[in-house]
């Protein structure tokens, strides 16, 4: 099908093939902002994803089942580029590494970025990627010294929708924790590199006043209960479950704790900033990156419980130290992490803007 050179200005394609958490969140955030301002999209994801009805509302969704068999993939391959083309685009982003292989081939008529939030592995499927997109320094970094060109590496972070006013926070009461309690909150899977064991082991050194909800799940959530128990803080840790949408528990909660080895960006310390909470966090690659100790959270050592518990009495026994925190992040968050200022630098780099 002709296409109008003056239709594809404005639109661009995605594949995304992830399943549901902080990536996926961004992606219908970012897919959102860029439709306010006027890019008509298109979406290749797999079927069922819980975030495709949120997707649907401002792009045009394509579910397909991605195979892995190299003869059916070229298939599969040629249908996306083919109703990319229909759609009218010139551009298409992959999320993650997983995508690469399903990008159209670059040329005259298309471009191709891949978007990273984590780490890369190599670049054994990247055959059709032009552009890398990392949103933090360290990640494009890292992409560089395994040999990607540096001038095709580009660095453009995240951002957060601000809370509605209407937001209500949860009840402490459903989770059975005190309303004058010191509640710390942390998100994510319970997986080895998220260290969820180093609040529980913090918890322990802290005053019985402070109380811990964990939101999320994962392979470890049972180690983790036994830790719990074990170190005698089973009373006040919570194990909440994933929850798609934390905004009403960040609203509840006291001090956000990220406590990864590895977290390449850390998005929930955006979303603790943007919910008003002071951050306490170790100091891996994207905490360490976000963070100004002492100015716009705290940051102990990787994997230092000590250090962690530290950091959050200091919170607890000092209102001022949480308030200053809270400030400074906040004018943070809106000079650097903002949807105008990400959606622009996302615009730009497609070649989208007015």
């Amino acid at each position: 099908m002709a296409t109008d050179p003056a239709t594809t200005q404005r639109k661009l394609a995605h594949i995304h093939l992830g399943v549901d958490g902080g990536a996926e969140k961004f992606f219908v955030r970012l897919s959102r902002a860029l439709a306010k301002r006027g890019v008509e999209q298109i979406a290749f994801i797999r079927h069922d994803r819980p975030w495709r009805d949120e997707l649907a509302e401002h792009c045009e969704v394509h579910e397909l089942k991605f195979s892995r068999s190299h003869f059916k993939r070229h298939f599969i391959r040629w249908g996306i580029a083919r109703d990319i083309r229909n759609f009218g685009a010139k551009t298409t982003l992959g999320w993650m590494s997983p995508a690469s292989k399903w990008l159209p081939k670059p040329g005259p008529d298309m471009r191709t970025f891949l978007r990273l939030g984590d780490f890369p592995d190599g670049f054994h499927t990247y055959g059709n990627v032009e552009d890398l997109i990392g949103n933090t320094p360290e990640i494009v970094r890292q992409a560089v010294e395994a040999g990607w060109p540096a001038d095709r590496a580009h660095m453009i972070s995240n951002f957060v929708d601000p809370l509605p006013d209407s937001l209500q926070p949860v009840s402490r009461a459903e989770f059975d924790t005190p309303e004058d309690a010191a509640v710390l909150i942390a998100l994510g899977r319970f997986v080895e590199r998220k260290r969820f064991d180093l609040i529980i082991r913090a918890l322990a050194q802290l005053p019985e006043t402070v109380h811990a909800w964990l939101i999320g799940d994962g392979e470890l959530q049972e180690d983790m209960q036994r830790l719990a128990r074990d170190l005698g803080v089973e009373n006040r840790t919570h194990f909440l479950g994933w929850q798609r949408d934390p905004s009403p528990f960040l609203s509840a909660a006291d001090i956000l704790v990220c406590p990864s080895d590895e977290e390449p960006l850390g998005n929930v310390v955006l979303e603790g900033w943007n919910a008003d909470l002071p951050v306490v966090a170790t100091a891996s690659q994207g905490p360490g990156w976000l963070i100004e100790h002492g100015k716009t959270g705290l940051l102990s050592a990787c994997g230092d419980a000590d250090g962690l518990a530290g950091s959050i009495y200091l919170l607890v026994s000092n209102e001022s130290e949480k308030t200053t925190l809270t400030v400074n992040a906040r004018t943070t968050l809106a000079e650097r992490f903002t949807i105008e200022a990400i959606s622009n630098q996302y615009l730009q780099q497609f070649g989208l803007q007015h």
